[in-house]
């Protein structure tokens, strides 16, 4: 199985590659790529790994500021760094405390930090959003009077686990949440 597969899928793209960030892991990439253009959240360029005529190397990153690479040709991960002289570890960004010298800049932690609880909350939302959907088409079906099959029953608990997940995200001093949906469906939320 190739490593050179997306991690996940990722938000908030730079329009071009020189709007990604100066200095950054993903700009770093595309400066070493031919053939690179715009591709929905990303890029796709040329795979320098074989002879590409057409762009088959996507190229994404992630809301961290890690290179997402996938070339659909198959090229191993490591082939097509190789070939740009590249490491794996030049696909990250550089850790606070590491790029700052020791212990790292309490400002820039709390910054970073800040950026943390902000992607947190960012999940929880969509979460909520997602599974509130699930919800509401269960209820839906309940209201037109069709009765729930066992796999629709579960994935409504599934769901009941993901809000209070998503509560105690969003507001962590109210955990009571848990305790409702416990009662609801019998199962611990997490």
């Amino acid at each position: 199985m190739p490593h050179s597969q997306f991690l996940h899928r990722a938000a908030g793209q730079p329009a071009t590659p020189a709007a990604a960030s100066a200095g950054s892991p993903v700009q770093t990439l595309l400066a070493r790529l031919d053939g690179v253009r715009r591709s929905g959240r990303g890029w796709m360029a040329r795979c320098p790994a074989h002879a590409d005529r057409s762009a088959s190397l996507s190229v994404a990153e992630g809301a961290d500021g890690r290179v997402l690479l996938h070339c659909f040709a198959c090229c191993e991960l490591s082939d097509v760094l190789a070939a740009i002289g590249l490491q794996v570890g030049d696909l990250f960004p550089r850790r606070l405390g590491h790029s700052i010298g020791h212990g790292g800049d309490p400002v820039l932690r709390a910054a970073a930090a800040e950026r943390a609880r902000q992607a947190r909350i960012g999940a929880a939302l969509a979460a909520l959003a997602s599974e509130a959907t699930i919800v509401e088409i269960a209820a839906h079906e309940i209201s037109a009077g069709r009765a729930l099959s066992a796999e629709d029953t579960a994935r409504v608990a599934l769901a009941a686990e993901r809000i209070a997940e998503a509560h105690n995200v969003l507001w962590p001093a109210r955990r009571g949440f848990a305790e409702l949906v416990r009662g609801i469906t019998g199962r611990e939320a997490a």
